[in-house]
C-alpha cells in the first residue's frame, strides 16, 4: 500500500521522533542500526539518536537507571518495501508473528516490541509508520490527541503520513520504556494554547528552548514533546 498523508490540525506538521529510555542505550541503538536499517544521527552523553535518514522520524534512546518496562508502548512499526527482506535482517533466533508478506512483529531489546508493515510506492525504508499504544481509556486519550491537532480516522490518529493506534489495555508502569513522542510544529505558542485550553498537564521538566511538553490525561502519563520546525536554509 502507498504512503498517504493526512492534513492535520493547524501548526501540527509531522511526527518527528520517538524517545525511549533503556538500561543499555548503546545496545538498543546498535540493534536498531544493525538489524533495522537505521544509522546514528547524533550522540551526546547518555543519549543516542538513530534513524533511517533525514526525511524519516528518528528514535532517541536515553540511559535509564535500571531496566524499563513496555508500559504504554505496545509496538513501534516501521514501513518497508519488502517485509520478507526486512525479516532476513533481524536476528535469526527472533520469533516472528504475522503473515511475513504484508506485516510482521517481533521483539527487540529490553521489552521493545517492533514490527514491519508493507508500504510500496514511496516513503523511506525503515521509517516509522505508526506507534501502537496501550491505554486504559482509549476514548479519553483519543480526545487528548485530537485536541493538539491529530486527525481521528477510523481507529487511528493521524499526523501527516504517520499515525497513533490505541489499544484498550492497562499500560501503567513506574519505569516506562517510552519517554515521549516528538512532534514537529510551526508554532509552539499555538500548540501550547490548544493544550492549555484542553486542560492538559504541562511538563516543565521536558521543555527546552523552542519546545513545549505536555502529559496526556490517564494513568499511563504519555508525554508529547512539540518541536519548532526549523526555518528553511
Amino acid at each position: 500500500m502507498p504512503v498517504h498523508r493526512v492534513a492535520t490540525g493547524v501548526d501540527l506538521l509531522a511526527m518527528d521522533h520517538v524517545a525511549l529510555s533503556a538500561a543499555d542505550p548503546d545496545a538498543m541503538a546498535a540493534f536498531l542500526c544493525d538489524h533495522l536499517g537505521m544509522h546514528e544521527l547524533a550522540r551526546e552523553p547518555g543519549t543516542t539518536v538513530v534513524g533511517a535518514g533525514d526525511r524519516a522520524a528518528a528514535v532517541s534512546v536515553t540511559a535509564a537507571d535500571g531496566p524499563r518496562e513496555p508500559g504504554a508502548l505496545a509496538r513501534l512499526v516501521l514501513r518497508v518495501a519488502d517485509v520478507e527482506r526486512a525479516i532476513a535482517g533481524i536476528p535469526a533466533e527472533s520469533a516472528v508473528d504475522g503473515d511475513r508478506i504484508e506485516r510482521a512483529t517481533f521483539a527487540g531489546p529490553e521489552g521493545l516490541r517492533l514490527g514491519f508493515t508493507l508500504v510500496a510506492g514511496g516513503g523511506v525504508d525503515y521509517d516509522l509508520d505508526h506507534v501502537r499504544l496501550r491505554v486504559c481509556d482509549p476514548e479519553q486519550t483519543r480526545a487528548a490527541f485530537a485536541e493538539v491537532g491529530f486527525v481521528p480516522r477510523g481507529q487511528a490518529l493521524h499526523v501527516a503520513d504517520k499515525y497513533i493506534q490505541l489499544a484498550g489495555a492497562p499500560g501503567c508502569t513506574d519505569r516506562p520504556l517510552l519517554r515521549h513522542i516528538g512532534l514537529r510544529v510551526d508554532s509552539i505558542e499555538a500548540v501550547a494554547a490548544r493544550a492549555r485550553d484542553g486542560g492538559q498537564e504541562l511538563d516543565e521538566r521536558a521543555a527546552q528552548q523552542d519546545t513545549f511538553a505536555t502529559v496526556l490525561p490517564g494513568p499511563e502519563r504519555i508525554g508529547l514533546l512539540f518541536v519548532r520546525q526549523p526555518p528553511p536554509a
